[in-house]
């Protein structure tokens, strides 16, 4: 049997008897790239429970479009939004893009770029507080706007159980406490943090929101509209569509990380492991194909100083604010529980440190494939919510 495990555009090809395969899941195909700019607009003029988008302006708006760095296709969907906003009568130079971090490619021309510091206090202000009191402090550039229109890519995430728009305002734009309070939860569970989340885009006036769902390559689909219809409508779409569900736990499972067009992250390293370590056996060994690489923190530093796997998650206690440490505990987690190899954008030595065992070239894990009694395979594992039938 052929199979092939996609990574951050390039592809692994395994040949093993079919009998060994426990699932071989690669996420769902997306739209043809030729008709995705069509999708955009067509959502754009046929919103949920909303007027079209180009009634929303009036001349003279200054506008906010808080742009989520991960979504696909990137220049696509800014593009519509400035068209539409055209004929609205809103020009360009009325016009500022807001990122939480720095996009991998130019976006649109014309508009003001901003990559938002959670750090500046200069350029954070006060909203309001929500109703459990918390004081919101959001990017200057969404409070000052007379409209504002976050765009973000619906996915799992571990803080809120689900991201998006909502999520990519608050607490994506906010300032470095808020951020790692919610990332936290110390003081509420996922539900209360994601509608707290929502919450807040009411506060803030952001009514109409636009929800990108990814396929394994580009975009499955496009949801626009009131802020409370996309979030419905995107996370169904998830749950539909990125959910995978093995018959049983495989003795390895091979994971790949990241689509075409994009730099993958630890961030998402970290969450195939987990996706990974819901498919495996205890004791069993997960390979992770990917190009991932990033900043080594306090968090993942630590790391390096542990030699039980067992004790990884230990070792952590105490760095609960540190920016890597939700990566840090995805990655102690799922040492503890499996053998891990990777092949990534890391160091050798760095990885090492790391509990992981570094694939210098992505082929070898033909041969832990191939040492195998049984194997599950999963693409796009960072966007992927794994499990058992039976559970």
């Amino acid at each position: 049997m052929r199979v092939v495990v996609d990574f951050q555009g390039e592809g692994l090809e395994f040949e093993i008897p079919e009998d060994r395969v426990v699932a071989d899941w690669r996420g769902p195909e997306g739209l043809d790239p030729a008709v995705a700019a069509a999708a955009v607009a067509g959502a754009l003029e046929r919103p949920l429970d909303f007027p079209p988008f180009r009634q929303v302006f009036v001349p003279g708006d200054r506008v906010t479009i808080a742009l989520d760095p991960a979504i696909p296709q990137a220049r696509v969907v800014p593009g519509a939004l400035i068209e539409a906003l055209g004929r609205s009568g809103v020009g360009r130079q009325t016009i500022t893009i807001v990122t939480p971090s720095p996009m991998g490619e130019a976006v649109e021309p014309g508009a003001s770029m901003e990559v938002h510091d959670p750090d500046d206090r200069t350029r954070i202000a006060y909203l309001a507080s929500t109703k459990e009191g918390r004081r919101v402090y959001l990017n200057r550039s969404v409070t000052d706007a007379d409209v504002v229109v976050p765009v973000g890519l619906v996915g799992y995430d571990p803080d809120l159980g689900y991201r998006g728009p909502w999520s990519l305002l608050f607490p994506g734009l906010s300032d470095r406490a808020t951020v790692q309070a919610m990332r936290s939860g110390a003081d509420r569970g996922r539900e209360a943090r994601l509608e707290e989340s929502s919450e807040v885009s009411w506060l803030l006036g952001s009514q109409f929101q636009v929800g990108l769902v990814p396929a394994a390559a580009g975009l499955l689909e496009v949801v626009a509209g009131r802020d409370a219809a996309v979030r419905e409508r995107g996370i169904a779409a998830v749950e539909e569509n990125w959910t995978m569900r093995a018959p049983e736990r495989a003795e390895l499972v091979v994971a790949g990380v990241g689509g075409p067009g994009f730099t993958s992250t630890l961030e998402d390293l970290a969450a195939a492991m987990e996706t990974a370590s819901g498919l495996v056996r205890r004791g069993g060994r997960i390979v992770v194909l990917s190009r991932a690489a990033g900043p080594i923190g306090p968090a993942l530093q630590r790391l390096s100083s542990v030699d039980d796997p067992g004790e990884a998650v230990a070792a952590l206690r105490g760095l609960e604010e540190a920016d890597d440490y939700p990566v840090a505990l995805r990655i102690a987690r799922a040492a503890a529980w499996a053998d891990l190899f990777v092949a990534s954008g890391l160091d050798t030595e760095v990885a090492e440190g790391l509990l992981i065992a570094p694939l210098e070239r992505p082929e070898q894990a033909r041969r832990l494939v191939a040492n195998a009694g049984s194997v599950t395979f999963v693409g796009r594992a960072e966007l992927t919510r794994a499990g058992l039938e039976a559970e």
